[in-house]
């Protein structure tokens, strides 16, 4: 039988060293985490159109194709296996706000070498990895 995955996709904000970080709340799904901007790729949808729709969904910037750049892929497995692609932005429009307050406690920036304690894992490993380079990476958590 073939493995049915799923996809998500992550959108690695960035001002100077920092990175934009979302606090995680009533999703059943990491909950009192950081993480980023994040969501599931939908049917008929292609990555780039995800983290677009994204990005306006849960911070309500508005962000251009030729803007974002895929930095890291991994395959990813918890309670069932994902696909997850890490975009970094390199330039947005609007006033970053918090467009999904039922979803997520807060949008802050923080020093990309200094994130909290409780960032979810995955996405400390893929900045990791997009800082040494590595453009793919299999965890399972």
């Amino acid at each position: 039988m073939r493995l049915q995955s799923n996809m998500a996709v992550y959108l690695l904000l960035k001002r100077g060293d920092e990175i934009l970080l979302s606090l995680r709340q009533n999703t059943g799904y990491r909950d009192g985490n950081w993480s980023v901007v994040v969501g599931h790729v939908e049917e008929g949808e292609g990555v780039i159109d995800a983290i677009i729709r994204e990005a306006k969904e849960e911070a309500d910037i508005d962000i251009e194709r030729d803007d974002l750049t895929v930095m890291h892929v991994m395959y990813y497995h918890d309670d069932r296996p994902y696909v997850n692609f890490f975009v970094i932005c390199k330039k947005y429009s609007e006033e970053i706000r918090n467009a999904e307050p039922h979803k997520c406690g807060g949008l802050k920036f923080f020093k990309e070498n200094d994130l909290p304690s409780n960032t979810f894992e995955a996405v400390k490993i893929a900045i990791e990895n997009i800082k040494n380079g590595a453009f793919f990476s299999e965890v399972s958590l």
